[in-house]
């Protein structure tokens, strides 16, 4: 194991999934952790590891989300406007960077115009006035608050697509006979909510609830999660570990009533060094 670790670490950096699960491997050696690595399935498949700690055991599959960072200057000052609406929400917005001040001018004007009326999930596309996309405005989240906050985006629904279909790719080397956990690994912190998304569901005005007390509409999740309703049911906890940092802790998801025995709940969390 340790002469693998070492070939991988270095080695090109392009290898980033091979490096992803490198780093992982120190980790869980370091946390005092017995590992078996790429263990093939009954179809045909591998997994990463099997991890054991004080005589019980997990299988972890690592995923590694490779993107590409957009940098996006200053909110401008004018785009600020939305956060008078009067409606609690997290607004996202992306927009291209060769807009003049004119076009960004209309932009916000439109965006203003659809957080007014829009629900949570809705995305407005705005269109330059030859027809080109120009800026994505999308209604993410209820907050606690009385106005509108402007974020800029870092969970589209491409991101969010991309991830579920990491979680699919790790679900069909699941190994039977064991609890599976999948770990996703990024390098932009602001992923991790890609994938809570991504494995819960994006957010939605939900009217076949009761709303909480002093609220006029319910809000939950849609049935577009990996979690959502039945499906994937042998999957029970998946994590999320930023690349290259130990500045933030991993973070896990179990599955509601679904949570491996406290035991070996513990002896995840122990292992990846989670809250």
């Amino acid at each position: 194991m340790k002469r693998r670790l070492e070939s991988v670490l270095d080695g090109p950096l392009g290898a980033s999934g091979a490096l992803a699960e490198a780093r992982v491997a120190r980790r869980l050696i370091d946390a005092g952790c017995a590992l078996e690595i790429e263990l093939p399935t009954p179809n045909g498949r591998t997994c990463d590891f099997e991890v054991t700690v004080d005589g019980r055991s997990f299988f972890l599959h690592v995923k590694c989300l490779q993107a590409e960072n957009t940098s996006h200057p200053p909110l401008p000052s004018f785009l600020r406007s939305i956060e008078q609406v009067e409606r609690p929400f997290l607004v996202e917005v992306d927009w291209r960077g060769d807009l003049e001040d004119r076009e960004l001018a209309s932009f916000a004007s439109a965006a203003r115009a659809f957080v007014q009326e829009a629900r949570i999930g809705e995305e407005l596309l705005h269109r330059d006035a030859e027809g080109h996309p120009a800026g994505t405005v999308r209604i993410s989240t209820p907050l606690n608050t009385e106005r509108a906050v402007v974020a800029v985006s870092r969970c589209t629904p491409e991101m969010i697509s991309r991830v579920g279909r990491l979680l699919e790719r790790a679900y069909v080397q699941f190994m039977p006979g064991g609890e599976n956990v999948i770990l996703v690994m990024t390098e932009d912190p602001a992923h991790e909510r890609v994938v809570d998304l991504a494995l819960l569901g994006t957010h939605v005005e939900r009217w076949d609830r009761i709303p909480r007390s002093g609220k006029r509409v319910a809000h939950g999740r849609a049935e577009d999660g990996f979690w959502s309703g039945e499906r994937f049911d042998l999957s029970r906890v998946v994590g999320w570990m930023q690349f290259d940092s130990e500045a933030m802790p991993p973070r896990l998801w179990f599955r509601h009533e679904e949570r491996p025995d406290e035991p070996l709940r513990g002896t995840i969390i122990e292992a990846l060094g989670a809250d």
